[in-house]
């Protein structure tokens, strides 16, 4: 029987000089990766949370070419998943109970800082299609890049 909560967690873990360790997207109900866990991390492994943030979507997608529209989705919603998560690591974005993306935990260790978020993947669908990256929509920047700009 498919689950019916299509809610992703995301898990970030950023060290302590801002640099992004990992990251994981997986399913919430069943645990089981979105397209694959890290489906850009090595891409993204070592890279600043600030570097991270202000790539544009057309660089991520010309680094991680496809012919496949679901393969495109996938690196898009990775990309902005931890997009999102920085900022809200980075305190430029709330995470709260009213966003797509809500903080489950943030804690401090000794290897960095762990963020644990729900994603609404309905959410997350709005914010790709907003991108202009499919052409359907005619929009040529995302909400986000604009909310940097501003």
């Amino acid at each position: 029987m498919p689950c019916n909560d299509i809610t992703d967690t995301l898990k970030i873990l950023l060290s302590h000089d801002d640099r992004l360790l990992k990251y994981a997207l997986r399913k919430k109900t069943c645990g089981g990766e979105v397209g694959r866990k890290a489906l850009i991390g090595k891409w993204l492994k070592d890279r600043s949370a600030d570097e991270i943030i202000a790539t544009p979507i057309e660089e991520v997608l010309k680094a991680h070419p496809t012919r496949s529209d679901v393969r495109e989705f996938m690196v898009i919603k990775h990309f902005l998943a931890v997009r999102t998560g920085l900022e809200i690591m980075l305190g430029r974005i709330s995470g709260g109970v009213k966003d797509y993306c809500k903080v489950a935990r943030i804690e401090h260790g000794p290897d960095g800082m762990l963020l644990e978020a729900d994603l609404s993947v309905q959410g997350m669908t709005d914010e790709i299609r907003a991108c202009g990256n499919c052409a359907t929509c005619g929009e040529k920047t995302s909400k986000t890049e604009t909310r940097l700009v501003e």
